[in-house]
């Protein structure tokens, strides 16, 4: 999962996606701090990932609903 996080940290360099990618790093590191790791079917229960390109090579994150109800509740 460390090229999620190397994406998103790219993410925040686009204005256009920089909020989504905000939200979603702190749902990130909220996994790691209560799991013992970020697995691929919980990251993909809690996102939606736009492609952009062919070959799919820029993916950007944004929280899915159910990601957004665990981003509320993280406070």
């Amino acid at each position: 999962m460390g090229k999620v996080m190397d994406r998103l940290k790219k993410q925040l360099e686009m204005e256009e996606y920089r909020e989504d990618a905000k939200e979603c790093i702190i749902v990130y590191n909220k996994i790691l701090e209560v799991t013992e790791g970020v697995s691929s079917l919980t990251w993909q229960e809690l996102t939606s990932v736009k492609f952009k390109g062919y070959p799919s090579s820029e993916r950007y994150y944004s929280l899915s609903p159910i990601g957004k109800i665990f981003y509320k509740g993280i406070d």
